[in-house]
């Protein structure tokens, strides 16, 4: 069994782990404080192995015990620059392909057509965005 010290956040998450089965846990202890002041807690353990295995799976330490932690949901902005993340790199790549098309002075009705469709389609979806 390794020894270790659990850095938490004040909502309980992991931000680091000190582990040292040289030194004592009272010099463990101190170490990460010395290392992590603005810590909310330091949680030390003899069976470190176990709580790392639930701090790995994304749990949190609240209140002497692990919880699972709440899932984020996106807000309405979020969501909206995903959409425009996406399409953006779309239209990037029909910014390409216009360059090279005035470059050699070729037709770019289709071009026109593909970037009317991609952008009634990018704006139905920031519409229906709740």
């Amino acid at each position: 069994m390794n020894q270790y010290v659990f850095v938490l956040n004040e909502k309980g998450a992991r931000i680091t782990s000190f582990v040292d089965n040289t030194i004592s846990k009272e010099e463990l202890i101190a170490l990460a404080k010395q290392d992590y002041p603005n810590a909310a807690d330091y949680i030390c353990s003899a069976d470190g192995d176990s709580m790392l295995d639930e701090f790995m799976k994304g749990k949190l330490y609240v209140g002497g015990q692990f919880v699972s932690a709440p899932v984020h949901e996106l807000t309405k902005a979020e969501k909206i620059a995903e959409i425009r993340s996406y399409y953006n790199r779309r239209f990037e790549t029909l910014d390409q392909a216009l360059i090279r098309r005035r470059l050699a002075n070729g037709d770019i009705s289709d071009l026109q057509e593909q970037f009317k469709k991609i952008n009634a389609e990018m704006i139905a979806k920031i519409k229906a965005v709740k």
